[in-house]
């Protein structure tokens, strides 16, 4: 027994999905990886580190995931392709704002130079 009070909605009043509505979030879980990779690779900066790696993938990933729920396309769109951005983007974040503190920290005494 339910408890709640709203009339069921009507099979004609549901929207319908779309047809391949399956090919922008199958595409951000596959490039997103991709993408990571090729740009750890070039910059080489994550051959010890591989934490940072997983980090920036797992972000990538959150971002995703909900692109294969959402019923409209420029939701699912704006996911994915801030998913993939974030792959792409996520050690040139990293690196930026470890320069950055660590250049707070030199100026300020906190670090010997």
């Amino acid at each position: 027994m339910s408890t709640d009070l709203r009339p069921p909605v009507p099979l004609a009043a549901r929207p319908e999905p779309e047809p391949r509505g399956w090919a922008a979030p199958l595409t951000g879980t596959v490039a997103a990886p991709a993408l990571s990779a090729a740009v750890s690779s070039a910059e080489n900066a994550f051959a010890d580190r591989t934490f940072l790696l997983a980090g920036g993938l797992l972000l990538s990933y959150a971002l995703i995931l909900p692109s294969w729920f959402p019923a409209r396309r420029q939701r699912r769109n704006g996911l994915v392709l801030s998913g993939c951005a974030v792959a792409a983007l996520s050690l040139a974040m990293i690196s930026t704002l470890g320069w950055a503190v660590s250049l707070v920290a030199l100026l300020t005494g906190h670090i010997d130079g």
